[in-house]
């Protein structure tokens, strides 16, 4: 894994001069400038919102509070959406389904004060004691059917792609808890969308999922054809930065000239001080300046 990092106000995720790693963008978007940002989003990751006690370093109620204060940055920095990466909510030690929707419509009551376009990326935890159709029907993802569970849409000149890696490796959708983290793949159906999807898109673009692309179905967090899904990534041509919660922490990796970025987690550590959000800056040369909020530290990542 790359880790040619170093500290700054922001992040820089250059993609100027990587065209000979096989991305084909446009004139315009390799032009250097310093302008001001095509377009600005906010991003969360790993919520897990339950109104339970805390469980080693994961504070799960104090998380509608850290929404809460996200939401309110974000209005001011008049950011075009927001989009969380996953693990919305979770459940109790005992599962209870009423308790369990009750604690996925709370936080999307806090996440839903943003003022304007809001989207989800499923987390494996967000079908712990539900299933998909149950958690989809009580979330808003502006302009999106509520039965897609990946999906993609495209906003000032930049297309975004949702993915959905909460599958068996034979296909399965996750249900109510009856899976295992560690089995996720992307099913053929998705992996056949998803090429179409690219194919017919000419903009840059930006992919969202939860568990991570850019390792091997040797790491656990990985989706296990993620070599699959990357090889479609790399040969559209057009896929500037891959995002990816799931870890609980921020790591980076480059691969054929694509970016793939993990994000921290908002529901580690006690208090507000250990919360998690960014704000990302996409501007007309392809670049992406990512500025992080409380534990979502400033990096430079060239």
């Amino acid at each position: 894994m790359s880790e040619n990092w170093t500290l700054s106000r922001r992040r820089f995720l250059g993609i100027a001069g990587t065209t000979a790693a096989g991305l084909m963008l446009t004139p315009d978007l390799l032009a250097i400038t310093n302008e001001r940002p095509v377009l600005r989003f906010g991003m969360i990751s790993d919520i897990h919102y339950a109104d339970r006690e805390p469980a080693g370093n994961r504070f799960y109620r104090q998380s509608l509070a850290k929404m809460k204060e996200a939401i309110d940055r974000l209005n001011q920095e008049k950011v075009d959406f927001v989009i969380e990466l996953g693990d919305f909510k979770d459940q109790d030690a005992t599962p209870d389904e009423a308790k369990t929707l009750k604690y996925l419509i709370d936080i999307e009551t806090a996440f839903q004060k943003f003022n304007g376009p809001t989207y989800h990326v499923l987390g494996n935890h967000d079908m712990d004691g539900i299933s998909k159709r149950q958690f989809l029907e009580r979330v808003e993802n502006t302009g999106i059917a509520k039965t897609n569970s990946y999906y993609s849409f495209d906003l000032k000149g930049i297309h975004f792609v949702v993915l959905d890696g909460n599958f068996t490796k034979e296909g399965k959708a996750y249900d109510h808890g009856k899976f295992s983290w560690e089995d996720a793949s992307i099913p053929e159906e998705e992996i056949a969308w998803l090429t179409d999807d690219l194919k017919q898109n000419s903009l840059p673009a930006v992919v969202f999922i939860h568990q991570m692309l850019d390792e091997s179905k040797s790491v656990k967090q990985a989706v296990q054809n993620a070599p699959q899904v990357r090889q479609i990534l790399e040969q559209s041509g057009k896929v500037i930065c891959v995002f990816q919660g799931h870890v609980h922490e921020e790591r980076y990796n480059l691969i054929n000239g694509i970016h793939y970025y993990s994000v921290n987690a908002m529901i580690d550590g006690d208090g507000p001080e250990n919360s998690a959000y960014m704000v990302v800056d996409i501007f007309k040369d392809g670049s992406l300046n990512v500025d992080g909020f409380r534990r979502a530290t400033d990096r430079e990542i060239k």
